[in-house]
């Protein structure tokens, strides 16, 4: 956490809103997590304690890096970018935005499926399993 504060300190400008800060703050924390969680896994795993803490540990990580990811730090930008008057004319700007470039995404990687699936023949052959000795 100290890491992250003195870096946002010393990074962010002076006119940057408190909301851009914990977000930004909060996502850098995330990111920076794993440096602890790491060897708390392999501590845990090592002396053979209960792993219910870490795994919540990294669940929280993993999805809050996710959903900031690809939710929350996009509709922020675009609400920064966004030319509009009011709080709430912003974030509809910023969400249509955010799906037009997630519809093209989308589309792009539905075709490349479906162009996967038609030039690919033979999907389910099995594999020779006479080369491998078990």
């Amino acid at each position: 956490m100290g890491m992250v504060g003195i870096t946002l300190w010393y990074f962010a400008g002076p006119d940057v809103a408190r909301y851009v800060l914990f977000i930004v703050g909060y996502t850098w924390f995330c990111s920076l997590s794993i440096i602890i969680l790491v060897p708390s896994d392999i501590w845990t795993t090592v002396v053979n304690h209960d792993k219910g803490g870490i795994s919540f540990f990294w669940s929280w990580s993993y999805w809050s890096t996710f959903l900031l990811t690809w939710v929350v730090v996009p509709i922020l930008q675009g609400y920064e970018d966004a030319g509009d008057f009011t709080v709430t004319e912003r974030l509809k700007t910023s969400a249509h935005v955010n799906l037009i470039y997630y519809f093209c995404v989308g589309s792009i990687a539905l075709c490349g499926l479906v162009l996967l699936i038609f030039l690919r023949k033979n999907w389910f052959v099995s594999f020779p399993l006479k080369h491998f000795a078990l």
